[in-house]
């Protein structure tokens, strides 16, 4: 999993690796940056802090982790009872917190700014975490379970405020930028009302959605499949290109802050960065005769 932060006039991303070492790479270049070192299993998802100076990474080595992304210092360690699937970073007017989710099918709370003391813990899904994300606000997040449900947790009483089931669910995106949640399904990419979670539009797909995310300006959307990476016009559901040279399936896609890129991550190791549909159309246009 990636996340892009803009730092020091540019942005950067942090791949999340089956060999334990996340990657911090620059976002318009791809080139690596440096390597955080220290956990002992998978690394599932990372995350930057607003500022982009700190990550936050989950682990199989049943741990989350705080870094220090300017010098790759490992800061603290969160122990959890099982595998952490999900991490996700809220970090705004001195407010600090980072949400786990697990294979234990458990979701936690941790208070950045006292990271000694225990987690606020949530429980209701029946299967294990796939995605945990804050809202646009410290006092909500979502959850996307292996049980086939996306629920929206008020963390003022750290109960659910709404849940709906969506088959075959394999991953969620909420779009800050946009406010909204892009829900991937085998059969379909959709989108829903973070507020209530309502379905606002469904986009059918004619091969097994992996994973999908939304540009932050709204106009389009891309998506992971078995091989190719797609994306598609929001406003009219039309596919506006297909991208081949992963080989082996793709488990995330994330746009750049500008929307003229996105990143693709595949189990065949590689992150691939792709121009946006409306660049490689400019560029066409400007290299006609």
């Amino acid at each position: 999993w990636y996340q892009r932060r803009v730092h020091g006039g540019s942005y950067w991303f942090v791949s999340s690796c089956l060999d334990g070492k996340p990657h911090l790479r620059n976002g318009e270049t791809g080139d690596w940056v440096g390597t955080f070192e220290g956990h002992k299993g998978a690394v599932w998802m990372s995350c930057f802090n607003n500022a982009a100076t700190q990550i936050a990474t989950g682990s199989g080595d049943y741990s989350a982790k705080l870094w220090n992304a300017l010098d790759g210092t490992d800061l603290h360690t969160w122990p959890h009872e099982h595998c952490v699937k999900s991490v996700d970073w809220y970090d705004a007017q001195g407010v600090s917190k980072i949400l786990t989710g697990c294979m234990d099918r458990r979701v936690l709370l941790f208070d950045v700014n006292h990271p000694t003391a225990d987690p606020f813990i949530m429980e209701g899904h029946t299967a294990l975490i796939k995605t945990a994300l804050f809202s646009s606000t410290s006092d909500a997040a979502f959850s996307a379970s292996a049980d086939n449900t996306l629920k929206r947790w008020d963390l003022r009483i750290l109960q659910p405020s709404h849940s709906v089931d969506i088959p075959d669910l394999t991953c969620v995106e909420y779009n800050r930028a946009t406010d909204l949640l892009v829900v991937a399904s085998k059969t379909a990419v959709s989108i829903y009302d973070p507020n209530d979670l309502n379905l606002l539009r469904s986009y059918p797909c004619a091969e097994e959605v992996e994973c999908a995310a939304m540009s932050p300006n709204g106009e389009l959307f891309a998506l992971g499949s078995k091989l190719k990476v797609k994306e598609y016009d929001r406003q009219s559901g039309n596919e506006l290109q297909v991208h081949r040279g992963h080989h082996g399936p793709v488990f995330t896609v994330r746009y750049a802050p500008d929307s003229s890129a996105y990143a693709s991550g595949s189990e065949d190791g590689m992150v691939r960065i792709w121009p946006n549909a409306h660049i490689i159309k400019q560029t066409k246009e400007g290299s006609a005769p």
